[in-house]
């Protein structure tokens, strides 16, 4: 056999070898591009879209947080309203009338400093108070706006005041009429625990639905990050193996050419 012929088919043989590893590299270089690609144009909007959906559910957890907070500051106003009914009840244990009037007016204190102590990130929960802009509760997302009227509950108080107070407790229909008016400011109490109570639940549902939202966002603009890296690793095996199978022809070539030399 012609030993040149044999260098020339090893030679041949080491420059296809080459440049169709090299095409491989190519190949391989090109699918990670194509990946590296593919992940931007997915991440950049999801980016945009996780911060619009944090910001909305932000703002719902806030209106949730101001109805809870005013539910129990409400509870508590009906305790003190209670506790003078209570004391209404068994007024014949207070032989002077004006005791009583004064313990009245200290639980309707009391009412009073829950009132204007309610709040929630510097915003009067259960009081209008002169600077306020607006005269409702509100939670703004970036869809929609959602608001329910901010209450006065010092006026209940207020009137609980000046009315008993004015009232000769000797007299029993002053008594009832006092009963009944404790009555009716436990009632409204209710059902304005009942409006942030509803509120609280529109808000939570609408949570929900955000976050419904964002899961089917996230899964319709996912990547198949387990596909592209089992492709990934199946183009990076085969390259390999070509490597491999170049090398050891190489290398048969190699101890052909040194025994026919």
């Amino acid at each position: 056999m012609d030993i040149n012929a044999i260098n020339s088919q090893s030679v041949n043989l080491n420059v296809n070898n080459q440049s169709s590893l090299q095409l491989n590299k190519v190949q391989q270089t090109g699918r990670i591009s194509e990946i590296s690609d593919e992940l931007n144009l997915n991440i950049s909007p999801l980016k945009s879209q996780t911060s619009e959906f944090s910001s909305n559910i932000q703002a719902l957890n806030d209106g949730i947080a101001m109805s809870k907070i005013s539910q129990v500051a409400l509870d508590k106003q009906q305790d003190y309203l209670k506790n003078i009914e209570d004391k209404l009840a068994n007024i014949e244990n207070y032989q002077d009338k004006n005791d009583l009037k004064k313990e009245i007016n200290e639980d309707l204190r009391a009412f009073n400093q829950v009132a204007y102590s309610t709040s929630y990130k510097q915003e009067s929960l259960l009081v209008q108070n002169y600077y306020d802009e607006k005269d409702s509760i509100e939670v703004t997302t970036s869809d929609n706006t959602y608001s329910m009227p901010k209450p006065n509950v010092a006026n209940v108080a207020n009137n609980l005041f000046e009315t008993i107070n004015n009232f000769d407790l000797n007299n029993a229909t002053n008594v009832q009429e006092a009963v009944n008016l404790i009555d009716a400011s436990k009632t409204a109490l209710s059902e304005l625990a009942n409006n942030f109570e509803n509120f609280s639940k529109e808000l939570e549902e609408k949570a929900n639905e955000k976050l419904q939202e964002q899961n089917n966002s996230l899964f319709k603009n996912s990547i198949d990050f387990g596909k592209e890296i089992q492709d990934f690793s199946k183009s990076n095996i085969n390259a390999n193996a070509g490597y491999l199978a170049a090398s050891q022809a190489n290398i048969i070539q190699e101890q052909s050419v040194r025994l026919l030399s």
